[in-house]
């Protein structure tokens, strides 16, 4: 696996989770979001941004993690598209793997940007995580815990969850 040059960290739930910066489009402050009826329990609704359609998917059950109550979230990050990394002079691992949708993901807490000097750990089992171990790319040690390092392209691939 290629190393990310930096790293995006955010916390939902109280896990620390970090992903490839180079994945990240924006994050929207307090989105207003729309609930769709009939959607998976993954889709938390649409979000209008600047004339786009947004699909929102709640990070904790797309890992598999028991969702909390339902609660308004903080932030949402908003992943580029296929386009969107087609354009970019350093791609990210796996882009060719990106869709075309814009898709986002309802976090709690932006954190810090880590830089390449970050050691990553490979992924623990799944028994002991509790985590999709498709979507965990490893771990990193941080003074307050471990961060668990993301596959973003595994996280927004549809899954039997997702696919209506």
């Amino acid at each position: 696996m290629s190393q990310p040059t930096q790293l995006l960290t955010f916390r939902t739930q109280g896990r620390w989770y970090a992903c490839d910066l180079l994945w990240v489009r924006e994050i929207l402050r307090q989105p207003s979001i729309t609930p769709v009826d009939q959607a998976p329990p993954i889709v938390r609704g649409l979000i209008h941004l600047r004339g786009q359609i947004l699909t929102a998917l709640d990070l904790d059950l797309r890992l598999g993690c028991a969702g909390g109550a339902e609660k308004p979230s903080a932030c949402c990050i908003v992943f580029k598209t296929s386009v969107e990394l087609g354009r970019l002079a350093q791609q990210p691992e796996s882009a060719e793997q990106a869709g075309q949708d814009l898709l986002g993901i309802l976090v709690d807490e932006i954190g810090d940007i880590l830089s390449q000097q970050e050691r990553v750990l490979p992924p623990p089992p799944e028994s002991l995580s509790g985590l999709d171990p498709a979507c965990i790319a490893g771990v990193i040690p941080r003074p307050a815990g471990l961060v668990s390092l993301l596959h973003v392209h595994a996280l927004l691939r549809p899954t039997t969850a997702t696919a209506a």
